[in-house]
């Protein structure tokens, strides 16, 4: 369980998405599937526009692998992976 310090430290479309994914998300492939390209760039500007945004819009819901695919986008454009290059020995 996380901390209330760690919790806030955890990027608000992190947060969002994965309590969305937790409580709606029951679906095969939830991260394996992509959503479509356009829900996603809506989400994602409306995040960016620092807004939270409604996740229980019909959008969404009908295309909850859209929110899955918003976090695995972010976790690619880090400019440092969380498997950082300068762990990346120990952990291979």
């Amino acid at each position: 369980q996380l901390t209330n310090a760690a919790c806030s430290s955890v990027p608000q479309v992190l947060k969002s998405c994965t309590e969305f994914i937790e409580k709606h998300g029951i679906v095969d492939g939830i991260y394996r599937l992509s959503g479509i390209a356009s829900n996603i760039q809506k989400l994602r500007h409306e995040f960016d526009s620092e807004q939270i945004p409604d996740l229980t819009k019909d959008i969404y819901i009908q295309d909850i692998h859209c929110v899955g695919s918003l976090c695995k986008l972010y976790f690619r454009e880090l400019p440092n992976p969380l498997l950082t290059y300068q762990l990346y020995e120990k952990f291979s």
